[in-house]
């Protein structure tokens, strides 16, 4: 029986189309310049069908207390995601492409469509009036907007955020005479009674309060379902474009299901299979003899439900491995499919990749064929996920991006795609998009779930991202995510305040165990979460636990003495310094040394073009990396910033570092004899080398400090770290302990510079300070609080300030803008790094607006038609920042290798922006 006419009115609507003829499928039929709307609302749900059937993607969390069974749950999902497009009936929406000659309806040019007002809000309007006629047009048993609506709100919000619910202050439902004709709401009704006959499930309950709840509880799940499908229901290689009517529950069979399964698999979204634990040698070869915080990992007792495990030891105690352990336990026992590491920066990201993509294979059976995502576009770049991204459709106009354009430019995406991936790594602030009002934040909540989260290197966070870090541990324990914290240095107050959100997340309430006296926490220490807190005190690894000695300088010029003495020696030395503009000019000062190598004296710091950066990095870990030998080591200086004090593998003889908080000198001082060499410098069973001191350049002792008393010799630096308490309590602590005393003596280390009592007693010069830093952390904590998404409103325009990510911050600090460096080479542009697959992004910096916020006038006008020809050529330039560097020449008595440019900072003052590979940007 045809359910379906071909003489119905919903025929008349095209849903996807290529203005240019563009984009059509091989398969397709050459005269299907469209796709029609009906057939492309069943391709996104039968996409659905597939997604609700992977592990974790489910609704069944939802199911065991909604009042419905995991199936009804289910089916709804599939008829709603049917429903997700119903906007595209409107005529504004039909007029974006004209198909003379077609069926299809014609052109009505009274009907305004953009701006607020796109297809999503016009599918809200259109349920809106649909739900308010009688008989309903569908099969639910009721109007009650509190479940339905729910529902309804994630599907029409497909497009990264809720469709709005109010259009110049007046709610949208009371403007569909302005938006719509009546002709094609009755379309749009008929599309609806024409599914309704086979789609929907039978016997659908009357929704009651729990039941409303519960899918406003799911509806953050079904929002990044309805993102995901209506991206890959787009694809034309799969679904290629049909302007023939036929009748709909045939399509369906036919075309739509089977299509979707193959779409789901090319994308790489079927899981792999997980293989079993059976010892921590069979991740990691080397593992015969596992350290004690590996051994708890491999035989703790793992509880029913998400949970979370905080693990504290040493640098070099080898976290890592036992984060991998204890994820692949987790997943084996069915509580995660994969894996999310989050860093806290690009460098400490690169590194963990590395490290993570010789063993990711292990965690999955050997049949299996699992991703690896870096979560940005660096290198080595494990891209199957993204190979069905091939094409698109063209855009509809100016502001309508077609999805399966956008699907294409997101599956291209590794900064997104990273957490749909079986193992993704990246930045833990690709994750915390997940809980803040950004476009697609649904879709990578969705993403996580089933996840376990590693999160390393948790302490060097501030407290507004701190605050987002809790709030992402209870969005996903509420998901039913588990995850595993590291830190070598945790402070008590911040430890409790991650549990008791993991435990918000749960729905638990038990009390976080406290010691009266938070520097008698046992360190190491194991913590798991689950129904109830449990910690241990760990042993550590002997190689690992040592004293070492700190002292104090209180000068550069002793800095520059101490170096040029080990260089003397054949030792390789870094000196951390704590802004850029500082240690420019240390390394300028040590260039002008002449026992100093210049070959052999580098400079690391973060304001270089991204594939430079890269290639430095790669230059440190090769001379003073765990495999370096004395002829590569000997003699060579690493002038650095805070790129190096975190999850870089490096071993200095000597390190100089200016005065930081105490948890971030316990940080460099990991990479100070951090292996084992003998007296040469060379790779080794035991150390032969003499004994390490950590070097401390700080501002002279005083009991009675004055306000200005680290500003004044770190002058830059009191932006960076502008707590001068803990900079007082952190060189306090460390005089009077004399060394840094591994294990034993960190907690009391910590404690002592961050505890409210430690804070409390500051001298009376620092109190300003002290108040003025206690009131920020507070604002910061409640701007977080305030940006985060109210998950119990659901998914509406209300739960958030919804805007695009790169105006959703996941951390405070200076604005910035990201430049792509171009060269001019005679009467061409070329991306500064052209030698790699990803130019445009390899020469990318990130530089703060004060520094630079726009190409100086005269010097736009000069590259204006280059640079509107390159973005021509290169469409995705178009919404990039882009400075054309000249070569200097050696003008002005710049090297050789220094290109120039003339900008604006935010003040609108003219700047000279030089570049080079060595230096990096300066303006």
């Amino acid at each position: 029986m045809q359910t379906s006419p071909p003489s119905a009115d919903y025929f008349h609507y095209w849903g996807k189309a290529s203005p240019r003829g563009e984009g059509c499928a091989a398969s397709a039929a050459p005269e299907a310049a469209f796709h029609l709307l009906p057939y492309h609302c069943l391709d996104v749900a039968a996409v659905g069908e597939v997604l609700l059937t992977l592990p974790g993607w489910g609704l069944g969390a939802w199911a065991e207390e909604g009042g419905m069974g995991v199936q009804t749950w289910q089916q709804l999902a599939v008829f709603f995601l049917a429903l997700h497009d119903l906007g595209k009936f409107a005529p504004g929406f039909q007029n974006l492409v004209p198909h003379p000659g077609s069926a299809l309806v014609p052109l009505r040019a009274q009907y305004p469509y953009g701006g607020d007002v796109r297809h999503d809000t016009l599918g809200w309007m259109a349920w809106r009036a649909l739900m308010a006629r009688k008989p309903l047009p569908c099969a639910l048993p009721s109007r009650d907007r509190g479940a339905w609506d729910s529902w309804m709100l994630a599907m029409t919000g497909h497009h990264g955020a809720p469709p709005h619910g109010q259009i110049n202050g007046r709610p949208v439902h009371e403007l569909a005479s302005r938006y719509w004709d009546g002709s094609d709401l009755d379309a749009a009704a008929g599309f609806m009674q024409a599914v309704t006959g086979w789609l929907p499930p039978p016997d659908i309950p009357q929704p009651d309060g729990a039941l409303a709840r519960r899918i406003k509880a799911a509806s953050w799940h079904l929002a990044g379902l309805a993102v995901l499908a209506d991206w890959l229901g787009s694809h034309q290689a799969f679904f290629p474009y049909r302007s023939t009517p036929m009748d709909l529950e045939a399509y369906w069979r036919e075309h739509a299901q089977p299509q979707a399964r193959r779409a789901v698999e090319a994308a790489g979204l079927l899981p792999a299979a997980v293989r079993p634990f059976t010892g921590p040698a069979d991740l990691f070869d080397y593992l015969r003899q596992p350290t004690p915080l590996q051994h708890y990992a491999a035989t703790v007792e793992l509880m029913p439900g998400p949970q979370l495990f905080i693990l504290e030891d040493v640098t070099g105690a080898g976290k890592t491995e036992a984060a991998l352990i204890l994820a692949q336990r987790l997943m084996g026992a069915g509580r995660g499919q994969g894996v999310y590491f989050g860093l806290p920066s690009m460098a400490t990201s690169n590194q963990m990749y590395q490290r993570v993509g010789g063993v990711f294979r292990r965690l999955f059976e050997a049949s299996a064929r699992p991703n690896l995502v870096l979560a940005h576009g660096a290198r080595h770049l494990v891209d199957g996920f993204a190979q069905s991204a091939t094409q698109g459709d063209a855009d509809y106009a100016r502001d309508e991006a077609s999805a399966s354009g956008v699907c294409a430019a997101w599956l291209a995406d590794t900064n997104k795609k990273a957490l749909l991936a079986e193992v993704g790594v990246g930045t833990l602030d690709q994750a915390l998009l997940a809980i803040l009002p950004a476009k697609h934040q649904s879709l990578r909540l969705f993403g996580l779930v089933g996840k376990v989260l590693i999160l390393d290197e948790i302490h060097a966070y501030d407290t507004y991202t701190g605050q987002l870090l809790a709030a992402l541990l209870e969005a996903h324990a509420r998901q039913g995510g588990s995850a595993v914290l590291l830190s070598a240095t945790l402070p008590a107050a911040l430890r409790t305040r991650l549990i008791q959100a993991f435990q918000t997340g749960r729905g638990d309430a038990c009390p976080v165990p406290s010691a009266p006296d938070p520097a008698q926490v046992p360190y190491p220490l194991a913590t798991r979460v689950a129904e109830a807190v449990c910690a241990e005190a760990l042993a550590t690894r002997p190689q690992v636990a040592r004293r070492l000695p700190v002292a104090f300088i209180h000068e550069p010029a002793a800095a520059h003495a101490l170096i040029r003495k080990a260089v003397a020696q054949g030792q390789c030395v870094a000196w951390i310094r704590n802004t850029v503009d500082d240690a420019r000019q240390a390394w300028e000062e040590l260039r002008a040394c002449p026992d100093i190598d210049p070959e052999r004296l580098m400079l690391f710091h973060s304001r270089y073009a991204l594939a430079d950066r890269l290639a430095i990095e790669g230059d440190a870990l090769r001379y003073f990396g765990k495999d370096a030998r004395a002829e590569v080591r000997r003699g060579r200086v690493l002038v650095a910033t805070q790129v190096i004090e975190q999850s870089l593998d490096l071993d200095l003889d000597l390190m100089i570092s200016d005065l930081a908080p105490v948890d971030l000198l316990i940080q460099r001082a990991g990479r100070l004899h951090r292996h084992l060499r003998d007296a040469q410098g060379n790779p080794a069973a035991q150390d032969g080398r003499p004994a390490p001191t950590l070097w401390v350049l700080a501002p002279p002792w005083s009991d009675t400090p004055e306000a200005d008393w680290y500003g004044r010799m770190f002058k830059g630096a009191n932006a960076v770290y502008p707590h001068t308490g803990q900079l007082w309590l952190s060189q306090k602590v460390l005089q009077e302990a004399g060394a840094l005393q591994m294990p034993e003596g960190a907690r009391a280390l910590i404690e002592g510079v961050y505890d409210f009592d430690a804070l409390s007693t500051l001298p009376l010069g620092l109190q300003d300070n002290e108040f003025d830093q206690s009131g920020k952390q507070t604002g910061d904590r409640n701007l977080a609080r305030f940006n985060t998404l109210q998950w119990a409103l659901g998914y509406t325009e209300a739960a958030g300030a919804w805007s695009a990510e790169e105006k959703t911050p996941t951390r405070l600090g200076e604005d910035t803008q990201e430049w792509t460096l171009l060269r001019v080479v005679g009467a061409c542009l070329e991306p500064w790094v052209a030698e790699t697959s990803h130019p445009w992004e390899a020469s990318s910096i990130k530089l703060a607006l004060r520094s630079l916020k726009a190409l100086e006038p005269a010097w736009e006008a000069r590259f204006h038609d280059s640079l509107e020809a390159l973005k021509t050529t290169h469409p995705a330039l178009r919404h990039r920042a882009l400075l054309p560097l000249v070569a200097a020449d050696g003008a002005g008595g710049e090297a050789p290798d220094v290109w120039i440019a003339q900008g604006q900072n935010a003040k609108g003052q003219t700047v000279q922006v030089r570049y080079c590979p060595r230096l990096g940007l300066r303006c």
